[in-house]
């Protein structure tokens, strides 16, 4: 059955149809009910395609991650993914898989798809130097429809943004460590380059100094933000002869690789060496220790970036760039220090 056949069955224009469909009120409500009748003695289910074209709303927003299999990710949208359903929204998940050229195709697509708006994270959007030809691509696709960066920034693109205040977070660790009695602490993980990285050690090197605390150039091993990233840079780092009394991490994953190469040379967290993380994933809690952290708060990530799409789709004023507070998350990584280092 179409919109022509009840139509003809009812006795009104295809158009009288469309605007009982859309809901809008320039219908008598003898004529609305009539079709209602006949929609449900039918079953009729308008398609979607159709009906965006009528709307000129697709319901549907379209979400770029870098990689889906890690848990701050993937978290973000099953938190957004909820939210926007409460809404009457669908998303559609693209994983670029950290490559710019699949980020480049997923935007074409969406944009064709029609979708009401794009939150991207992760990839060209955490690079420190944006690259013009990336930017370019990005502010296109802003023409044509709302777009949202999460926890990244795009030099020359005035997109609205919704982050998370990672330099307070790692100043937060700083002092926790410090009040624990730490004042030899190393940092491992991250690529330089990428902002996620970039913003923490920065914030850590700044934190270190106001609080008097030693950090040696080998004690900092940049590496990437995997489980087997932190496995090798904790092993360099452990490898000195002189060693900190505590290491920080860039993320959950790379504490986790500290984690058990600490462990397979022999040394007991927290009692030998304290280690931190940076994300709260739900890994942190089912190790042995569990990972003390930061929290990203996740959840409002995610809310917090459908509501400005949404917000944008339909034409309200939204604040450029909201950020959003990270928190301390004690676990039992960390220990007085009682060492003589």
């Amino acid at each position: 059955m179409t919109v022509y056949d009840i139509a003809k069955e009812a006795g009104v224009s295809p158009s009288t149809v469309s605007r009982v469909l859309t809901g809008n009120a320039k219908v008598s409500r003898e004529k609305a009910e009539k079709v209602r009748a006949i929609i449900k003695k039918n079953n009729f289910k308008p398609n979607a395609i159709a009906r965006s074209l009528i709307t000129r709303e697709s319901r549907m927003i379209g979400v770029i991650l870098p990689d889906i299999t890690n848990p701050f990710f993937a978290s973000v949208f099953l938190e957004a993914e909820n939210y926007a359903m409460s809404l009457g929204y669908s998303l559609l998940l693209c994983n670029s898989m950290g490559k710019t050229d699949i980020e480049s195709m997923y935007l074409r697509i969406l944009v064709e798809k029609k979708v009401d708006g794009i939150i991207m994270a992760g990839g060209r959007v955490n690079d420190t130097k944006t690259i013009k030809e990336h930017a370019d691509e990005v502010i296109e696709v802003m023409e044509q429809v709302p777009f949202v960066i999460v926890n990244g920034k795009m030099t020359g693109v005035d997109s609205h943004r919704v982050y998370t205040d990672e330099a307070h977070g790692i100043e937060q660790l700083v002092d926790y460590l410090y009040r624990l009695g730490h004042r030899r602490i190393g940092f491992i993980g991250g690529v330089k380059g990428i902002t996620a990285m970039d913003i923490k050690l920065k914030a850590f090197l700044d934190s270190a100094k106001e609080y008097g605390i030693e950090c040696k150039n080998e004690w900092i091993v940049p590496g990437s933000f995997s489980i087997e990233s932190g496995i090798e840079s904790m092993n360099e780092l452990l490898s000195n002869r002189d060693l900190p009394t505590a290491v920080m991490s860039v993320n959950d994953f790379t504490a986790l690789g500290a984690l058990k190469a600490a462990t397979k040379r022999g040394f007991v967290v927290p009692d030998d060496i304290s280690i931190t993380g940076f994300d709260d994933i739900y890994l942190t809690d089912i190790m042995t220790p569990a990972i003390t952290t930061v929290s990203q708060n996740m959840m409002q990530i995610g809310r917090t970036a459908v509501d400005v799409v949404v917000n944008l789709a339909n034409g309200n004023k939204v604040k450029k760039n909201q950020c959003i507070k990270t928190s301390l998350v004690i676990k039992d990584s960390c220990a007085i220090n009682s060492s003589k280092r």
